[in-house]
């Protein structure tokens, strides 16, 4: 059983299979609240959702994270700090070695400078399909991120 979990979570970078046997399929959205994924100077090199904690997803836990990033002239993430979440601050540890491992490049044509942003991370559990998944997580992101 662990391994078809790790097997699962290795093969399926989008969505993770929390639980195999019930069939419960986890989703994570991010959203760029400031600056604008369009006004940005750094965005992510490689654009697609990021992986669900291995953390939260063994111990079923969903919620969302709003974080502030500072990505420096070099395109580093040099700063990540919880400004506030659902559940409170169980996501912070887990979601920062994600956040931490992105890499960035300048996409406005100015010169390289230091950016702070503000995002939000959802992480949504349950569905039956990887579509019933993104759907919920969507109607999550849409929700309030603090207690």
């Amino acid at each position: 059983m662990k391994f078809q979990i790790i097997k699962l979570l290795l093969i399926l970078p989008i969505t993770i299979a929390a639980n195999v046997s019930a069939n419960n399929f986890a989703d994570v959205k991010l959203t760029h609240i400031k600056p604008g994924k369009s006004d940005a100077q750094w965005i992510r090199t490689k654009q697609f959702s990021p992986m669900y904690p291995m953390d939260l997803a063994m111990k079923g836990i969903a919620g969302c994270g709003i974080f502030k990033v500072t990505v420096n002239e070099n395109g580093k993430t040099d700063n990540v700090e919880l400004i506030s979440s659902i559940p409170k601050k169980v996501i912070y540890k887990p979601a920062k070695k994600v956040i931490k491992k992105w890499k960035w490049q300048n996409i406005s044509g100015h010169p390289n400078a230091t950016e702070e942003k503000l995002i939000r991370l959802d992480f949504c559990m349950g569905g039956k399909t990887e579509a019933e998944a993104k759907v919920r997580c969507a109607e999550q992101a849409k929700l309030k991120c603090s207690e």
